[in-house]
């Protein structure tokens, strides 16, 4: 697939191109997207407009870079832009009426401490350049070489940004990563190793909002 995209673009069929890069990878995009702002209802509006910049740049594709490495850089980009803009909007909202009168994000539900929320808190209070690290990573499945030029740093730098990361995740999750209180079931079975949500090798499903 990657291939296909890639031909289509250097023969300027750019609407096929988007169409298939929409197919693969809309849906990773999207839980990227929500993941980097932490907010499934956003996410959508982010995914949009990261295929309309795509669809801009499409002339300027070198191939330097796989098309799915070149297609989230736009999306991180996408959503770094929309985070500044969100902070402003705050920032001003915070000036003008006090911090106490400052409106929830839209669609966003009261915060339940369950995992998916206690992740969601862990992602969002790590640095935003540790946190972009991490979900490509994870998430995405990315190596080393790959994230780093959707970074725009150094493989050893990407690395390291991912096991600082980690290191920073796992101390926000102590909590879920410590044995819950009903589990009679797993007392009869004391043998039983608990799930390890953030494991060494890539685990997707825990950096999704």
């Amino acid at each position: 697939m990657e291939l296909q995209i890639t031909t289509l673009m250097e023969d300027g069929d750019h609407r096929e191109a988007l169409r298939l890069m929409a197919e693969q990878y809309s849906g990773p995009v999207k839980r990227f997207c929500a993941s980097m702002v932490g907010s499934l209802s956003e996410a959508e509006e982010l995914m949009q407009e990261t295929y309309i910049d795509a669809w801009k740049a499409m002339p300027g594709f070198r191939a330097e870079s796989t098309v799915r490495g070149w297609l989230f850089g736009i999306a991180r980009r996408v959503c770094i832009r929309h985070l500044r803009k969100r902070d402003r909007r705050a920032g001003l909202w915070q000036r003008w009426f006090g911090a106490g009168d400052a409106p929830e994000p839209a669609g966003e539900a009261a915060a339940d401490l369950d995992e998916r929320a206690l992740v969601r808190k862990g992602l969002a209070d790590l640095a935003p350049d540790l946190r972009q690290a991490v979900l490509l990573c994870y998430q995405v499945g990315m190596d080393g070489p790959e994230m780093a030029r959707v970074l725009g740093v150094k493989p050893a730098t990407a690395r390291k940004r991912v096991s600082l990361g980690i290191g920073a995740l796992r101390k926000s999750l102590r909590p879920l990563l410590m044995e819950p209180p009903n589990s009679s079931s797993r007392q009869e079975n004391p043998d039983e190793q608990a799930e390890d949500p953030l494991p060494a090798a890539a685990g997707p499903r825990i950096v999704r909002p």
